[in-house]
């Protein structure tokens, strides 16, 4: 829950326009008779679901608090005015679009408006990764080996790379080295840093006589299995090379994909000289690591949906990702009365089909085509 709440509690409505806990038939306001004014109907995982507040013990309650620099609109069912840790509670969040204003009234109007919502991403989905890529710091003393960013041209003549990827974003970067004369080193990394695992090689050179050189692949990272690709068609982890004299250079290059799509281009030059084998090689480590991404943006004029069951497990909108078919769309927003505390109250209308994902990552399906809900603000 947020930090600093700021409650309206309108259980009583008795100079409200809507109904939450009818206690009394005079409770009802004038005109109403004893239908209820906010409520849900629709289906969760198949299965029908009804609330209607003043009925069986349901309330509607509105709330405002405030999380992570922003406001959100919270509009809670449950069963006797239940705002925490309760069983069997269905509640709608809406966070503040940015820009604020400044006034409470417009900003919640700007943000509780007709038209469709956004839900909030998973926290898999909109988290950042922190890269670091590092080779060993000798090789820049001589300013020819650099990293280079494929995907935003960049240079750095630095042993460090360092950048911050946000989720589906891939990283393109190789490493270049001409560092010592006739050693030519060259690794391309495209990675996915939300698999926290990249596809990083290197080349096994063996002379197997005066005239043949066995050439293997070997995958230092990543996740099995790989689909090897050699400079010349072959696909097999290994590869021969015939050679015609005692001192030659063969350059040799490979690319390695993992089960993930990660992905290594290697291109390493092969000396052979006097039966002695000596293949330039650049240990390159690489670390990605998660960054939560806490900022209001996030959440900015999106929206989140919680529900609690009956055994006390929570299902929200946001624990998993949502097909392309989830959808929120408000219908109709009107002022509706003041409450008891004389703070404007807005009766909101909206249809959902949204799918619900708890701890364990099990789902369940609401979909709601008629949905009244209690909102207000400050």
């Amino acid at each position: 829950m947020a930090i600093g709440k700021n409650i309206i509690l309108l259980s009583l409505f008795i100079s409200l326009a809507w109904i939450g806990c009818v206690k009394d038939p005079q409770d009802i306001p004038g005109g109403l008779t004893a239908d209820p004014s906010f409520g849900l109907k629709g289906t969760l995982d198949g299965q029908p679901l009804s609330i209607d507040a003043g009925k069986g013990g349901w309330t509607v309650q509105p709330v405002v608090e405030d999380a992570n620099s922003t406001v959100v609109y919270t509009s809670i069912f449950s069963l006797n005015e239940c705002l925490e840790n309760c069983k069997s509670s269905l509640e709608f969040r809406f966070y503040r679009a940015e820009p604020s204003s400044g006034n409470d009234e417009t900003d919640f109007l700007q943000t509780i408006k007709t038209g469709s919502k956004e839900f909030i991403l998973s926290p898999a989905e909109r988290d950042s990764f922190e890269i670091t890529l590092n080779a060993h710091s000798g090789l820049f003393m001589s300013g020819y080996s650099y990293w280079e960013n494929l995907s935003d041209p960049d240079y750095s003549y630095q042993s460090e790379y360092k950048d911050v990827v946000g989720y589906g974003e891939f990283l393109n970067v190789c490493f270049q080295s001409l560092a010592y004369t006739g050693c030519q080193y060259s690794q391309c990394i495209y990675f996915n840093p939300a698999t926290l695992v990249p596809c990083l090689n290197s080349i096994q050179a063996k002379l197997e006589d005066a005239r043949t050189v066995s050439v293997s692949i070997r995958p230092e990272s990543g996740t099995p299995p790989y689909k090897t690709e050699w400079f010349n068609g072959s696909t097999s982890q290994s590869i021969i090379l015939q050679i015609q004299d005692v001192a030659v250079d063969l350059y040799v290059g490979v690319t390695v994909t993992d089960a993930l799509g990660n992905r290594s281009e290697l291109s390493q030059k092969i000396r052979v000289q006097d039966s002695i084998v000596d293949a330039c090689y650049f240990p390159i480590s690489l670390v990605s690591v998660p960054v939560p991404n806490t900022s209001s943006s996030v959440t900015s004029g999106k929206v989140e949906i919680i529900y609690i069951d009956d055994s006390g497990v929570e299902w929200s909108s946001t624990s998993g990702m949502q097909p392309s078919t989830s959808e929120l769309l408000i219908n109709d927003v009107q002022f509706f009365g003041s409450s008891p505390m004389n703070q404007p109250s807005y009766k909101t209308q909206l249809n959902t089909s949204v799918t619900l994902f708890n701890a364990a990552g099990d789902s369940k399906v609401l979909e709601l085509q008629d949905v009244s809900l209690a909102l207000s603000h400050r």
